[in-house]
């Protein structure tokens, strides 16, 4: 079991400085997991995730930061969420 998803950790995708560029958002621990294991990370990208909560109750998510945002081009292309 990813270590990442049994610790609370705020959907990232609305923090600009977490440069994050693809997320995807589970109402089970088993289903991110699954999907965080098919993730195939280049250089300079990490996968992130996290557990959350919401108005419908608990969630789990995963993601792809990268180190280089400026590699992307526009952030509010990539992120729109984020402030």
């Amino acid at each position: 079991m990813n270590t990442m998803f049994n610790q609370y950790c705020s959907l990232a995708a609305t923090k600009a400085g977490a440069k994050l560029v693809s997320w995807h958002i589970t109402r089970s621990i088993a289903e991110a997991e699954n999907y965080s294991e098919h993730i195939m990370p280049g250089e300079g990208q990490r996968i992130v995730g996290g557990k959350d909560v919401d108005s419908v109750g608990d969630m789990w998510w995963v993601g792809v930061a990268v180190d280089d945002l400026a590699h992307w081009g526009n952030n509010a292309a990539v992120n729109k969420h984020a402030e």
